[in-house]
């Protein structure tokens, strides 16, 4: 698959790297195509949002949750990416899948809380 895995968790990035268990903090996590984290490099460019490493394993983003989670209101942002097609899968254009949302969690973060967002390279 070519694209990205992406989780939101409301923990720093110092906390969400010293953490044993890092699924209680998790508020969202999707897969994408290749055109899935354009909205995290328009934060960044905003200076709503910083990016803290360009790995791809992954890459790491941390933002106020102000800024992240009315973007995600509806489900992930919407993307432009184009249609794939690999030895033995299909993916639409502006794929999206996977898709877990806590939306009880999201509800409940105060929107001062700063958000680690790590995109995982799936290629």
């Amino acid at each position: 698959m070519i694209g990205w895995w992406i989780v939101v968790a409301a923990q720093t990035p110092e906390e969400r790297d010293r953490a044993i268990d890092t699924k209680p903090a998790v508020l969202a996590n999707w897969e994408v195509g290749p055109g899935g984290i354009e909205w995290l490099h328009q934060l960044v460019k905003a200076g709503r949002a910083s990016q803290l490493s360009f790995s791809g394993y992954p890459n790491r983003y941390t933002a106020k949750a102000a800024n992240v989670l009315p973007l995600l209101a509806g489900g992930p942002p919407a993307h432009r990416g184009p249609p794939i097609i690999g030895d033995d899968y299909v993916m639409p254009a502006n794929w999206k899948g996977n898709v877990i949302f806590h939306q009880d969690k999201i509800e409940a973060c105060p929107p001062d809380q700063v958000l680690t967002i790590d995109a995982w390279d799936q290629s």
